[in-house]
Protein backbone atom coordinates (compact mmCIF):
# COMPACT_ATOMS: atom_id res chain seq x y z
CA UNK A 1 0.00 0.00 0.00
CA UNK A 2 2.80 2.35 0.90
CA UNK A 3 4.62 1.52 -2.36
CA UNK A 4 1.43 2.28 -4.31
CA UNK A 5 1.17 5.74 -2.69
CA UNK A 6 4.82 6.50 -3.44
CA UNK A 7 4.34 5.44 -7.06
CA UNK A 8 1.21 7.61 -7.35
CA UNK A 9 3.09 10.58 -5.87
CA UNK A 10 6.00 10.11 -8.24
CA UNK A 11 3.66 9.91 -11.23
CA UNK A 12 1.77 13.01 -10.14
CA UNK A 13 5.08 14.92 -10.21
CA UNK A 14 6.45 13.36 -13.40
CA UNK A 15 3.42 13.83 -15.64
CA UNK A 16 3.18 17.64 -15.32
CA UNK A 17 6.94 17.95 -15.85
CA UNK A 18 6.82 15.75 -18.95
CA UNK A 19 3.79 17.63 -20.23
CA UNK A 20 5.64 20.93 -19.74
CA UNK A 21 8.52 19.76 -21.88
CA UNK A 22 6.22 18.46 -24.58
CA UNK A 23 4.46 21.83 -24.96
CA UNK A 24 7.60 23.86 -25.84
CA UNK A 25 7.37 24.53 -29.59
CA UNK A 26 10.36 23.77 -31.78
CA UNK A 27 10.21 27.33 -33.15
CA UNK A 28 11.12 28.76 -29.74
CA UNK A 29 14.84 28.68 -30.60
CA UNK A 30 16.44 32.12 -30.56
CA UNK A 31 17.65 33.39 -33.94
CA UNK A 32 20.92 35.30 -33.94
CA UNK A 33 21.73 38.33 -36.11
CA UNK A 34 23.81 35.94 -38.26
CA UNK A 35 20.69 33.75 -38.77
CA UNK A 36 18.70 36.84 -39.81
CA UNK A 37 21.41 37.93 -42.27
CA UNK A 38 21.91 34.44 -43.69
CA UNK A 39 18.14 33.95 -43.96
CA UNK A 40 17.60 37.14 -45.98
CA UNK A 41 15.49 38.83 -43.28
CA UNK A 42 14.94 42.58 -43.18
CA UNK A 43 18.00 44.40 -41.76
CA UNK A 44 18.02 46.76 -38.80
CA UNK A 45 19.99 49.37 -40.78
CA UNK A 46 20.92 49.98 -44.39
CA UNK A 47 24.09 51.90 -45.27
CA UNK A 48 25.16 53.14 -48.70
CA UNK A 49 28.56 54.01 -50.11
CA UNK A 50 30.02 54.72 -53.53
CA UNK A 51 33.53 53.53 -54.25
CA UNK A 52 34.99 55.98 -56.75
CA UNK A 53 37.38 54.06 -58.97
CA UNK A 54 39.69 57.09 -59.14
CA UNK A 55 40.19 57.21 -55.35
CA UNK A 56 43.05 54.86 -54.41
CA UNK A 57 42.11 55.01 -50.70
CA UNK A 58 38.78 53.21 -51.09
CA UNK A 59 35.66 54.26 -49.19
CA UNK A 60 34.68 53.92 -45.52
CA UNK A 61 31.13 53.56 -44.34
CA UNK A 62 29.00 53.19 -41.26
CA UNK A 63 29.37 52.45 -37.63
CA UNK A 64 29.29 48.86 -36.44
CA UNK A 65 28.87 47.79 -32.85
CA UNK A 66 30.37 44.66 -31.28
CA UNK A 67 28.42 41.61 -32.46
CA UNK A 68 26.77 43.33 -35.44
CA UNK A 69 26.41 41.21 -38.58
CA UNK A 70 26.45 42.63 -42.11
CA UNK A 71 26.43 41.68 -45.74
CA UNK A 72 27.22 43.92 -48.69
CA UNK A 73 26.06 44.00 -52.29
CA UNK A 74 26.41 46.17 -55.37
CA UNK A 75 23.93 47.20 -58.03
CA UNK A 76 23.96 46.36 -61.76
CA UNK A 77 25.60 49.70 -62.57
CA UNK A 78 28.74 48.96 -60.54
CA UNK A 79 31.55 48.76 -63.07
CA UNK A 80 35.19 49.56 -62.45
CA UNK A 81 37.67 50.62 -65.12
CA UNK A 82 41.03 49.05 -64.20
CA UNK A 83 43.37 50.76 -66.66
CA UNK A 84 43.69 53.74 -69.02
CA UNK A 85 42.60 51.61 -72.03
CA UNK A 86 39.02 51.08 -70.79
CA UNK A 87 39.17 47.49 -69.47
CA UNK A 88 36.25 47.08 -67.07
CA UNK A 89 35.41 44.61 -64.32
CA UNK A 90 32.30 43.94 -62.26
CA UNK A 91 32.56 43.63 -58.44
CA UNK A 92 33.50 39.92 -58.70
CA UNK A 93 36.70 40.80 -60.58
CA UNK A 94 38.40 37.91 -62.36
CA UNK A 95 36.42 35.04 -60.84
CA UNK A 96 38.24 31.74 -60.78
CA UNK A 97 41.69 33.35 -60.55
CA UNK A 98 43.82 34.07 -57.49
CA UNK A 99 45.68 37.40 -57.43
CA UNK A 100 49.00 36.19 -56.01
CA UNK A 101 51.98 38.05 -54.52
CA UNK A 102 52.10 41.83 -54.86
CA UNK A 103 48.32 42.32 -54.72
CA UNK A 104 46.54 43.88 -51.68
CA UNK A 105 44.73 40.55 -51.06
CA UNK A 106 46.86 37.84 -52.72
CA UNK A 107 44.38 35.05 -51.92
CA UNK A 108 41.34 36.76 -53.48
CA UNK A 109 40.39 37.26 -57.14
CA UNK A 110 42.08 40.12 -58.98
CA UNK A 111 39.96 43.31 -59.20
CA UNK A 112 37.37 41.94 -56.75
CA UNK A 113 35.52 44.27 -54.38
CA UNK A 114 36.65 43.55 -50.82
CA UNK A 115 36.03 44.80 -47.29
CA UNK A 116 37.97 45.20 -44.07
CA UNK A 117 36.80 46.44 -40.65
CA UNK A 118 38.65 49.04 -38.57
CA UNK A 119 38.23 50.23 -34.99
CA UNK A 120 36.97 53.81 -34.66
CA UNK A 121 39.07 54.16 -31.49
CA UNK A 122 42.47 52.79 -32.55
CA UNK A 123 42.06 52.63 -36.37
CA UNK A 124 43.45 49.08 -36.23
CA UNK A 125 41.97 46.22 -38.28
CA UNK A 126 39.19 44.25 -36.56
CA UNK A 127 38.34 40.60 -37.13
CA UNK A 128 35.47 39.72 -39.43
CA UNK A 129 33.99 36.24 -38.99
CA UNK A 130 31.98 34.47 -41.69
CA UNK A 131 31.23 31.41 -39.55
CA UNK A 132 34.23 29.50 -40.92
CA UNK A 133 37.13 31.95 -40.81
CA UNK A 134 37.80 34.85 -38.46
CA UNK A 135 40.51 37.22 -39.69
CA UNK A 136 41.59 40.86 -40.04
CA UNK A 137 42.55 40.32 -43.69
CA UNK A 138 40.60 41.70 -46.65
CA UNK A 139 37.39 39.73 -47.19
CA UNK A 140 35.49 39.21 -50.47
CA UNK A 141 32.26 41.09 -51.13
CA UNK A 142 31.39 40.76 -54.84
CA UNK A 143 27.92 39.69 -55.96
CA UNK A 144 27.60 36.82 -53.50
CA UNK A 145 28.80 38.34 -50.24
CA UNK A 146 28.63 36.13 -47.18
CA UNK A 147 27.42 37.47 -43.84
CA UNK A 148 30.19 38.73 -41.57
CA UNK A 149 30.19 39.19 -37.78
CA UNK A 150 32.04 42.28 -36.55
CA UNK A 151 34.28 40.98 -33.72
CA UNK A 152 35.46 44.34 -32.34
CA UNK A 153 35.21 45.30 -28.67
CA UNK A 154 34.28 48.89 -29.56
CA UNK A 155 32.58 50.59 -32.51
CA UNK A 156 34.10 50.26 -35.94
CA UNK A 157 33.71 51.11 -39.60
CA UNK A 158 34.02 49.25 -42.88
CA UNK A 159 36.45 50.14 -45.64
CA UNK A 160 35.79 48.90 -49.17
CA UNK A 161 38.54 48.62 -51.75
CA UNK A 162 39.29 46.89 -55.04
CA UNK A 163 41.94 44.17 -55.14
CA UNK A 164 44.21 46.02 -57.55
CA UNK A 165 47.90 46.83 -56.90
CA UNK A 166 47.75 49.86 -59.24
CA UNK A 167 44.62 51.87 -58.47
CA UNK A 168 45.75 55.28 -59.78
CA UNK A 169 44.63 54.35 -63.33
CA UNK A 170 41.14 53.17 -62.25
CA UNK A 171 37.81 54.80 -63.03
CA UNK A 172 34.10 54.10 -62.81
CA UNK A 173 32.34 53.38 -59.54
CA UNK A 174 30.83 50.67 -57.40
CA UNK A 175 27.57 51.41 -55.58
CA UNK A 176 27.58 49.48 -52.33
CA UNK A 177 24.64 48.65 -50.07
CA UNK A 178 25.42 47.31 -46.60
CA UNK A 179 22.71 45.49 -44.63
CA UNK A 180 23.36 45.58 -40.87
CA UNK A 181 21.76 43.20 -38.38
CA UNK A 182 22.07 44.30 -34.76
CA UNK A 183 22.69 42.10 -31.78
CA UNK A 184 19.59 42.09 -29.53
Amino acid sequence: MKARRLLAAALSLALPLAAGFATVPASATVRTPFDHCDGGDAPDRVLHATLDGEDPRGVSVGTLLPGDVFSASTDNFSILRIDWWGTTKDPDGDEGRIAGPGWPAPTLAPYMLMVKAFSRVTNRPIRLDDGELSTTAWRPVGSNSPCYIYRGSSSGRLRFQVNDPKRDDNGGQENITVLVFRRP
